[in-house]
This record gives C-alpha cells, sequence and structure tokens, in this order.
C-alpha cells in the first residue's frame, strides 16, 4: 500500500503543475483574445465579448463530459444534462458566426470520422449541434469558409491519430506530451487567421482558450485520481 501512494504521489504532483499551468494558459489566451479584439475593433463588439467566453466554456463542459464517461470521475447525469444545452451553444455559433462556424464544422467532422463520440453524451451534443450546422448550411450557404473547414478537418484528424499514438506508447517525455497538445490544429488555425480565411486573430487566442480550457479539465481530473474506465 505504501509503494502504491509513494508512485501516485509524483502523479499528482505533475497533475497539480498541469493544473496551475493550464488554469494560467486558459486565463491569459482569453484576456489576450479581449484584448486583441478590442484595440483592433476587427469584430462586432457583442462578438468580442461572446465569442472567448463561449469557446473557453465550451472547452471545460465538453472535456468535463469527456471525463464523466471515459474516466468515470465527475457525475454523469449532470454531463447527460448538459449535453444538449452545449450543443445548442455550439450550434448557435456556428449558426451566427461564420468564423466559429469554420472551426466547429472542420471539429465536429474530424472527431465523426475519427470515431470518437463514444457516449451518450457526446453523440447527444453532435446531433444538436450538427442540426444547426446544416441549418446554417441551407439557409446561409456562405456562413463558413470551406476551405478553412477542411483544413480544420485535417488539422483535427491528425492531432486525433497523434494523441492516440502517444496514448499507446505511454505518453512519456517530451514527445509524447506534444503529440497529446494537438500542435497540428494549432498551427492550422494560426494559418488561417494569417491567411485571411478567419478574420481576426481573436479567433486563434478564443480557440487556444477552448483548447487549455479542455486540458486543465483534464488535468484536475487527474490530480483528483481518476483512473480511464475499462470499456
Amino acid at each position: 500500500m505504501m509503494e502504491l501512494e509513494e508512485r501516485a504521489m509524483p502523479v499528482q504532483a505533475s497533475a497539480e503543475n498541469k493544473l496551475y499551468i493550464y488554469g494560467s494558459l486558459t486565463i491569459m489566451c482569453s484576456v489576450m483574445a479581449w484584448l486583441f479584439a478590442f484595440a483592433h475593433d476587427q469584430v462586432l463588439l457583442h462578438l468580442q465579448i461572446l465569442i472567448p467566453f463561449s469557446f473557453v466554456s465550451l472547452g471545460i463542459l465538453i472535456k468535463y463530459g469527456d471525463e464523466s464517461f471515459d474516466a468515470d470521475c465527475f457525475d454523469r447525469k449532470k454531463a447527460k444534462a448538459l449535453a444538449v444545452p452545449c450543443g445548442i451553444w455550439m450550434g448557435l455559433l456556428i449558426f451566427v458566426d461564420p468564423d466559429s462556424a469554420t472551426i466547429f464544422v472542420g471539429l465536429l467532422l474530424a472527431l465523426l470520422v475519427a470515431a470518437k463520440y463514444d457516449n451518450a453524451a457526446f453523440k447527444a451534443g453532435f446531433v444538436v449541434a450538427a442540426l444547426f450546422a446544416l441549418l446554417s448550411f441551407i439557409y446561409f450557404p456562405d456562413n463558413m469558409s470551406y476551405m478553412g473547414v477542411i483544413v480544420v478537418f485535417i488539422a483535427a484528424f491528425v492531432d486525433e491519430k497523434l494523441s492516440d499514438m502517444a496514448d499507446r506508447k505511454g505518453g512519456r517525455g517530451v514527445k509524447g506530451a506534444i503529440m497529446k497538445q494537438r500542435p497540428v490544429l494549432k498551427l492550422a488555425i494560426l494559418a488561417l487567421c494569417v491567411v485571411g480565411f478567419l478574420s481576426s486573430y481573436l479567433y486563434l487566442f478564443a480557440f487556444l482558450g477552448f483548447d487549455f480550457g479542455y486540458s486543465f479539465v483534464e488535468s484536475y481530473a487527474q490530480y483528483r485520481g481518476c483512473r480511464a474506465v475499462p470499456s
């Protein structure tokens, strides 16, 4: 028993460090998104406020649902109850904001092809968000950059495969840590901002907030000592 506790201590210490790091990065990226948008005035005021908050919140809530099922770390009933509202939230962003549509439609398709909708909450959220995306496509066919969607889709799919590969190898070392941080997608979002497929760098910072918020919840689950549930 003592030996198991000694092994757990470094893991918990590492998770605690990650918790502070990802928490700080999440806050920093949200603030940078707001500051950039206010300084450059490239995005309507209501979207300047809404986009960073929505991206970070969705990243946190999606990972909450993921850890509820994969690691039995949080309340599954709450995860299921949050699934449809999260789907509506993402769907409304897709419906009203072309840049959010470009990012989230690409992500939704990549996760579908990579077979990542593996629990009831994820499936419900996907169906709702996908319905909004379909309605957006029907009524506002120019509401997103289709080239941008393709780039996000490819980058997200590659990152899912890299993350799976890192998991199979134990995810140790610098290389494994980088593979699990979705580096291809981060670079893809940056490239889309540079070439103009995304209208503002606000979306780079907002997406980073989404991703770091996701990782923050994952680190919190590890800090609590949650372990993956055998499938």
